[in-house]
């Protein structure tokens, strides 16, 4: 079922972060931008009904997108493929209480998932986490140079190889 999804969905935008950066002055003058908030104040107040159904959420959003007039090229830009989105799912779930989400994010963002890391662990422990995370791409690290973030992977990936070492 999964790899049918994948197939059918390419990707996802976030129509907050789509909304925040069209609608600038909302945003200075600290305007909601809940989904009933932007209907009634963009399409009229009959269109703030019947909505937190998925449908019509749906129906609603995709016409508050061409009524702002939001270039496809600019949503494209903005969306996370799915592939992404499940890595950073996973990566956020395994390494939970030993990094942030926000470290989870950038190691998927590095276009690492947990398999890599895993390879990496078991052929060179810490020194080849280390060389992935700290790759230098333009001058910037990866992921991260951080010795204490990298240590903190490297213990949740010895843990974890650890328990799956004694199930066996």
């Amino acid at each position: 079922m999964m790899e049918q999804f994948k197939k059918t969905v390419v990707g996802f935008a976030d129509t907050l972060t789509i909304f925040k950066n069209f609608l600038t002055k909302r945003q200075e003058e600290k305007q909601s931008f809940k989904v009933e908030d932007l209907a009634r104040d963009f399409l009229g107040p009959e269109f703030s009904e019947g909505l937190h159904n998925a449908a019509q959420d749906i129906k609603i959003l995709s016409t508050l997108i061409d009524k702002i007039n939001v270039p496809n090229d600019k949503i494209i830009s903005m969306a996370k493929s799915t592939p992404f989105i499940l890595a950073d799912r996973a990566l956020k779930k395994y390494f939970k209480g030993a990094v942030t989400s926000v470290i989870a994010s950038k190691i998927a963002l590095g276009r690492i998932n947990l398999t890599t890391l895993k390879k990496a662990f078991q052929l060179g422990g810490y020194d080849s986490v280390k060389m992935l995370l700290a790759e230098n791409i333009n001058n910037k690290p990866r992921v991260t140079k951080n010795e204490k973030t990298i240590k903190a992977i490297v213990d949740r990936l010895g843990e974890r190889e650890k328990n799956i070492k004694i199930l066996f």
